[in-house]
């Protein structure tokens, strides 16, 4: 085994040296494996590594976010943007070849596995560590340890919701991707969708009880999970929600259940998050947009500090000259987002639309109030005047997963379990619509009452599309039910495998 381990915290570069060492981590600045590991600060330095490698611009930065993912679920009205043309005419269009596109789908899965590859290190080598190298001696080790697994799921769990087929279309013994989990490694050894699926549903099992270890007695409050002050250690061990802590990694599975079609399993680890939600008041929905929170971040279960967010938000979104503004819009909002729910009046320009909904207060925005081009504004830098704390979480937070996710998934299941089941179901999503600023008689809401399994199924996918504005899950939310994608003008892409699978790139087929 190679004596070198990229030292990640300080490592931006991601490259290959050549196609078949594509799992085989090679980097620029190396320290010894023995001495990095020697430390329950080495150890610390490897894992924030894990993170920060996650920021970038091809990973969850944006492209497994806001960027390629969101185009794939026609998200996106191009018609005032510039400079996206990997979304744009490849993602967009399922262009799997288009210049832009294809050398970025190289790239994600490259550094994607590159992470995976260090995850992995990081298990190898803390299996054996001795518990005093850690400040926090044997829960520390578990955190760290834990962590690691869970993110390995993680991350290939996106890459085969990519890449390989929904197991609602049966895939049946395909084989698609690998699932990593040696280091190093230098044979790509594809899976079957459900052997992968059984292997990233046990990481996130060990995970949960190595994490338990650590999380059992955090109350998991906003201000801890993302605002805390201090020094490096005290913020390593403090802000959980910048990290795959136990009820992320819950949520998560739950997710994973979900798009695996075992509704029972995934409809109890939601509950158990839902459980110590009441219980602690955790992950509130609200919304506090007053104090600079855009994003509406306190219910966000884990997301990811991006520091170069706003760097990116602003490549796309080129606001300064508003006459020449170049920005992304969201596609057909009235029809496919929030059109119901919105009200008319007159301004001095025309005609207003306004709604209850924060999620339409606070995310888009109709420029000229043309009614045509809603632009995308999530990612923008907070409101002036704002709460100085707040504003250094909302500008750099990518929200991974939220608790209204977590109510979500619980309200699928139910809905389809009898006249009980679709009760509670309703119960959820009115809870969610009410957080989010929709009175009781808004049309959505309204419409919840009388809804049957079918018609709920509707208004619950509506409202998800809602959230998940600029949060990558839209695509896979139709990927994972095998449904027809909504387009402009009533259109739709339909649903296939050659929408829903992304070709694996050249660096893996190569092998």
């Amino acid at each position: 085994m190679r004596n070198k381990l990229l030292y990640l915290i300080f490592v931006l570069p991601f490259f290959m040296s050549s196609c078949n060492e594509w799992l085989n981590v090679e980097p620029e600045d190396e320290i010894s494996e023995e001495k990095l590991f020697s430390t329950g600060t080495g150890f610390r330095h490897a894992l924030n590594g894990v993170y920060f490698t996650m920021e970038s611009r091809n990973l969850y930065g944006k492209h497994l976010t806001w960027g390629i993912v969101d185009a794939l679920g026609q998200v996106y009205n191009y018609g005032k943007a510039a400079g996206v043309n990997e979304m744009q005419f490849g993602a967009d269009e399922y262009a799997w070849d288009h210049y832009a596109f294809k050398p970025v789908l190289s790239s994600i899965w490259t550094e994607a596995y590159n992470v995976v590859a260090n995850c992995n290190n990081i298990i190898q080598q803390i299996e054996h560590a001795d518990p005093e190298i850690f400040s926090w001696k044997e829960k520390e080790k578990a955190m760290i340890w834990g962590e690691a697994l869970a993110l390995r799921a993680f991350i290939q769990f996106d890459m085969l919701r990519l890449f390989a087929p929904a197991p609602s279309t049966n895939p049946g013994d395909r084989k698609f991707i690998p699932y990593v989990n040696t280091y190093p490694s230098y044979i790509s050894n594809p899976q079957t969708v459900n052997e992968c699926l059984e292997l990233i549903a046990k990481d996130l099992i060990d995970a949960k009880q190595l994490l338990w270890k650590f999380d059992t007695a955090k109350s998991f409050s906003r201000s801890d999970n993302f605002e805390t002050a201090g020094s490096g250690e005290t913020m390593f061990l403090i802000r959980r929600g910048f990290h795959l802590n136990y009820w992320a990694t819950t949520a998560l599975l739950a997710r994973v259940y979900l798009y695996a079609q075992k509704e029972e399993e995934a409809l109890k680890q939601a509950e158990e998050v839902m459980t110590f939600a009441a219980q602690k008041g955790a992950f509130a929905l609200a919304d506090r947009f007053y104090y600079g929170d855009r994003k509406c971040y306190s219910d966000v279960i884990f997301g990811l500090h991006v520091i170069d967010l706003l760097d990116y938000n602003k490549e796309i979104n080129t606001m300064e000259n508003k006459k020449n503004a170049k920005y992304l819009s969201i596609l057909e909002v009235e029809k496919n987002y929030f059109g119901k729910d919105l009200t008319t009046s007159k301004g001095d320009n025309g005609t207003i639309m306004t709604s209850n909904d924060y999620r339409f207060k606070y995310w888009i925005e109709d420029m000229d109030n043309e009614h045509s081009y809603y632009r995308f504004m999530k990612y923008d830098a907070s409101t002036s005047g704002a709460t100085a704390g707040v504003i250094e979480v909302s500008e750099h937070i990518v929200p991974f997963i939220r608790m209204s996710e977590v109510y979500y998934i619980a309200a699928e299941i139910l809905c389809k379990r009898g006249a009980e089941g679709l009760t509670k179901a309703k119960s959820y999503l009115s809870y969610i619509k009410g957080q989010r600023g929709l009175k009781k008689t808004d049309v959505t809401v309204q419409e919840i009452t009388n809804a049957q399994s079918d018609e709920f199924m509707d208004l619950l996918i509506n409202d998800m599309r809602r959230e998940w504005i600029g949060e990558g899950q839209t695509y896979f939310l139709y990927k994972r039910l095998n449904k027809n994608i909504p387009k402009e003008n009533g259109g739709f892409v339909v649903a296939s495998e050659n929408v829903f699978v992304v070709p694996l790139p050249d660096v893996e087929t190569n092998l």
